[in-house]
């Protein structure tokens, strides 16, 4: 499952708020002339689970996941899973 498409700012403010509930920061995008510009990515991770954030400058963030932590982001920013 998946959710595609979403705004960079809205993406942006979901890890923010996912890392301020405690989910722990696993891996990213290391730092290379193009973080941020034509590409990105995050793992969280928070007991078990994983959401990873994946990011490109013509798609925007997509997030996968569990189905759990998804439905969970979609009800609460309004967005749209991917099956």
């Amino acid at each position: 499952m998946k959710i595609e498409f979403i705004d960079t700012d809205i993406g942006d403010k979901i890890i923010d708020d996912l890392k301020e509930s405690g989910w722990r920061l696993v891996d990213e995008y290391p730092m290379a002339f193009d973080k941020g510009i034509d590409y990105d990515f995050y793992t969280l991770e928070l007991d078990n689970k994983t959401i990873k954030f994946e990011w490109t400058n013509w798609f925007e963030w997509e997030i996968s996941g569990t189905e759990e932590s998804l439905i969970q982001m979609s009800k609460k920013y309004k967005l749209e899973i991917k099956v």
